[in-house]
């Protein structure tokens, strides 16, 4: 009888079409998961195997030309990559290869043995593989006893836990019960700014061999702790986003740390929101999930208020006190004729703290010397030539970059539009803070951490280790400093531009800025020293600003919910951005319009109510990579039941669930 084997095709990516048909020659041994080379039209190319039968295709089908010696993916994620698919309206090619790195995904095997041109690793492995540190004895609170005790009763989990609760020593325990009854544990975090205090804290405390998945690493190490998690021989997996696509053999336990971070999202196809991915898996896999955080996302929260998933609190924290945080007006400052961007009362504290030899982390959320340079005559700023947007001022190259396609040019002398020699950088990022903060308090030394900085797979630990070792005394950094930063000689902390996510178009804007606040405040008051939090806003009033400055998570989430209520947002509804770019602007507006009006007739000749169709407009960075992007937005219930009628085609894309 013949067999038959269902294929997602490496070639076919830009394909509608999930899977191709071919015959599995006899004494090929495959199984779903194999990678194997195909002929596809008149070249050959590689897929995956995604089933197997015997049913007659009905079609002639040409056979496999060859197979891996294992399956390289195990048999949940061949279940799990069809529900990300099917979520996330992509080819399941696509998630396939999202669940591979690059190497082991072309090759079928890299990184599989050891290499002999290997002559270093990255830091943050010879931490995870190196001597473990001393066991730290930890007696668990009432509080971490009774939420273990939920953990073990519910498929699923909120950990909600004020900052410093020790929601890691949850964490912990948890997975030490997973260990002793033989399963493994998958531990996720947003940021790369978490990873080396956790791998720290889970070499101290498991024992067990630990692998990291992170893209930090470098290609080869990828593959390396990969292959190692394949084949079983680590037992807790320590990595950010893409680490939900591990092949993981016997996984029991998920935990995914700082639940809601805009960090899980991921900005390239699949566009995957890595908690929806983690409670996937742990359905087609049966595993414990604890999704963890002091300021859980709006949608979750009410998912466990509805008993969705079960909520345990930590209400105290367990070492510490929470910092006194302080709401300065900058309307006041400016009123009173202080132009500068530090109020007077965030440089009062910062001084005094640097008498007292004690550490302070500065929180501003844009890189860059000015965030923009502007013509004073004319108004215009410099705009980049391929995407709508300002160029950033940036002194290592002592001229000008986009953020979002990596253009530069040098700072111009005089203005491209008037020709006008007042020409300005204006805003502040991250590097012209830094120079302040030099200037204000020269004898402090300063460190800067942000995207510009930590590159490379050792700059982010470098940084980190200088300053938890106390060789500075200021951080100045942006979103990498915001979390999970334990130090204790950190007793102060200033947010320079607490309204920035308020201005942004996004319904999550007072969710954002509530978490930012939250978050960074929590970087000070670690230990029992007086601490203190200046939080710089022209919006002292804003509700989301006085909830993050007292602490008070639910006084925030009462507060917020009616209104996405009344303009129906998640956690009332789903939404879906659908994208046409093209070169030509006319063109790509003209395909959405004809897109939303085919949406709409079809919504309405199938009966599909309660969908929403809104649009087309704009993208809010309009032109990007010199292509002209118009969207469409899917607002309701059900959205997957519009899918077949979503445009298709080159230059079309989907974002489910998006962030913003």
């Amino acid at each position: 009888m013949a067999l038959y084997a269902e294929v997602a095709v490496e070639a076919a990516r830009g394909i509608a079409r999930e899977s191709y048909t071919y015959t599995v020659p006899d004494g090929m041994d495959v199984v779903p998961g194999h990678r194997v080379t195909v002929p596809f039209g008149r070249r050959s190319t590689y897929g995956f195997v995604v089933s197997l039968g015997t049913d007659e295709p009905g079609v002639e089908t040409k056979p496999i030309a060859t197979a891996g010696a294992e399956p390289l993916l195990l048999p949940h994620q061949i279940a799990l990559a069809r529900l990300v698919a099917d979520h996330y309206w992509v080819p399941m090619i696509e998630v396939l290869r999202a669940m591979l790195p690059p190497r082991v995904r072309s090759s079928g095997s890299a990184g599989s043995a050891p290499s002999g041109r290997q002559t270093r690793h990255t830091r943050l492995l010879e931490m995870a593989t190196g001597p473990a540190p001393a066991v730290e004895q930890i007696d668990l609170t009432d509080e971490q006893r009774a939420a273990l005790d939920v953990i073990a009763t519910n498929s699923a989990t909120l950990l909600h836990g004020v900052i410093g609760s020790g929601k890691t020593e949850v964490y912990l325990a948890a997975a030490e019960r997973a260990l002793a009854e033989g399963l493994r544990v998958l531990l996720l975090v947003p940021d790369i700014s978490l990873t080396p205090q956790l791998v720290q804290r889970v070499r101290a405390r498991l024992n067990a061999p630990v692998a990291v998945l992170h893209t930090q690493l470098t290609e080869l190490e990828r593959a390396q702790q990969w292959w190692r998690t394949r084949r079983g021989q680590a037992q807790v997996i320590l990595g950010s986003r893409s680490a939900v696509f591990a092949p993981i053999p016997r996984l029991g336990l998920i935990c995914l740390d700082e639940e809601g971070s805009a960090a899980y999202k991921q900005d390239r196809t699949p566009r995957y929101e890595t908690g929806w991915v983690a409670r996937r898996l742990a359905l087609v896999t049966g595993a414990r999930l604890v999704a963890g955080s002091a300021t859980p996302s709006v949608v979750t929260y009410h998912q466990a208020a509805k008993g969705e998933m079960a909520l345990a609190k930590l209400t105290h924290r367990v070492r510490g006190h929470d910092a006194e945080v302080e709401l300065v007006d900058m309307r006041d400052e400016a009123a009173e004729g202080n132009r500068q961007p530090l109020s007077r009362r965030l440089v009062e504290v910062v001084t005094q703290t640097v008498e007292r030899e004690e550490q302070t982390i500065l929180y501003l959320n844009r890189r860059g010397l000015s965030t923009f340079v502007m013509c004073r005559d004319c108004g215009k700023s410099v705009q980049c030539l391929g995407c709508s947007v300002a160029l950033v001022h940036h002194a290592e190259i002592d001229g000008l970059i986009c953020h979002y396609c990596g253009y530069s040019r040098a700072m111009p002398s005089v203005c491209d539009h008037c020709g006008s020699r007042n020409i300005r950088g204006l805003g502040m990022g991250t590097q012209r803070l830094e120079t302040m903060v030099k200037r204000i308090w020269p004898s402090a030394r300063v460190l800067r951490l942000d995207s510009d900085i930590a590159k490379g797979p050792d700059a982010y630990f470098r940084i980190w280790e200088d300053f938890s070792e106390r060789r500075a005394d200021i951080l100045v950094g942006t979103q990498l400093v915001a979390r999970g930063l334990d130090l204790p000689a950190v007793t102060c902390v200033g947010v320079v531009d607490a309204d920035l996510p308020l201005h942004f178009p996004d319904y999550r804007s007072a969710e954002n800025t509530f978490s930012m606040v939250a978050q960074v405040a929590g970087r000070a008051g670690r230990t029992g020293r007086a601490s203190r939090v200046i939080v710089q806003t022209s919006n002292p009033e804003h509700y989301s600003l006085r909830c993050a400055a007292a602490g008070d998570y639910e006084g925030f989430y009462d507060a917020e919910l009616p209104a996405r209520k009344a303009f129906v947002f998640p956690p009332y509804a789903e939404l879906a951005v659908l994208t046409r770019t093209d070169r030509e602007d006319a063109r790509a507006a003209e395909s959405a319009r004809e897109a939303a009006e085919a949406l709409a007739a079809g919504l309405l000749k199938e009966g599909i109510d309660g969908i929403r169709v809104m649009g087309p407009s704009p993208a809010f960075i309009h032109r990007l990579r010199g292509e002209y992007r118009w969207q469409l937005t899917l607002k309701g219930d059900g959205l997957e039941r519009a899918r077949h009628l979503a445009p298709r085609g080159k230059g079309w894309s989907y974002d489910i669930d998006p962030a913003t």
